[in-house]
């Protein structure tokens, strides 16, 4: 079991290591973000799921002392020596490195259960505590905002309108779901500076983000923090897999809007 657990590990970290390169080249090398967005999300979706191909986990046997050759005896005539004598202190290196690793092997498995079970808690408080802030702080947004994501969700083509709420609390404009029914939450501060346009398209990031369903992704990338909180890849993967979802919203927020917007400036014009 503790190979097991540790060829999981090495396999996964190999393979979503080479994944991530693949859409870090991708998202500097084509204007396509959706394709890297989906290879990012793959990186996350790779670390949850079982190798394909495992790595072997080697076992370094313990060396024993070193033997050491005398002469026979038995045998009449003096006593030749090839003058090498045995290399005592490489033999003491080996057998540290050997025993090191092999104490490592039963070890490491435990450190990072450990380790997950103190991600997990953390992130779990974090979560209540902001659902708690969020509860005692947001209240339902004026009417005519609910009225234009009405509006903006039929033409995203969502059939479920999220619930939109507003905040006293300084925190950025986002979606919020941790199961029940999916809620945009805009800090009034933010829309007590801008006027009912540019409030309006703020509305309409958050929508694209319930339309992608990117909510449902950071579930999965909750999980594969929690399960691989030591894999420097994840937290790197993390960051630019939110990098391109911004920019994915923001271009299907752009389509949506657009040719209402170019309409309304034939009109005026």
């Amino acid at each position: 079991m503790t190979d097991y657990f540790l060829q999981m590990g090495l396999s996964n970290v190999c393979l979503t290591l080479v994944l991530a390169i693949v859409a870090m080249v991708v998202g500097a090398r084509t204007k396509r973000p959706q394709l890297a967005h989906m290879l990012w999300l793959l990186v996350f979706v790779k670390l949850v799921t079982p190798p394909i191909v495992t790595i072997p986990i080697v076992t370094i046997p313990a060396q024993g002392e070193t033997a050491v050759v005398v002469n026979d005896l038995s045998r009449a005539g003096p006593l030749i020596s090839d003058g090498r004598q045995p290399d005592i202190e490489a033999s003491s290196w080996s057998k540290l490195g050997s025993g090191g690793w092999n104490h490592a092997r039963v070890w490491l498995p435990p450190i990072w259960l450990l380790g997950s079970v103190v991600v997990f808690a953390w992130s779990v408080v974090r979560v209540f505590r902001f659902g708690h802030l969020l509860a005692t702080e947001s209240d339902a947004a004026p009417l005519e905002l609910q009225t234009a994501a009405e509006k903006m969700a039929s033409r995203f083509g969502i059939g479920r309108i999220p619930m939109i709420c507003t905040t006293s609390a300084r925190i950025s404009p986002m979606v919020w779901w941790t199961g029940g029914k999916v809620q945009i939450v805009i800090p009034t501060t933010l829309l007590d500076q801008m006027d009912a346009r540019q409030s309006q398209w703020i509305l309409a990031h958050e929508l694209a983000h319930v339309r992608r369903r990117d909510y449902l992704v950071r579930w999965l990338e909750w999980l594969a923090c929690v399960c691989f909180w030591w894999n420097p890849v994840v937290w790197w993967a993390q960051r630019n897999l939110r990098a391109t979802e911004e920019i994915c919203a923001a271009l299907l927020e752009r389509q949506q809007l657009q040719p209402a917007g170019s309409a309304c400036g034939r009109r005026n014009v």
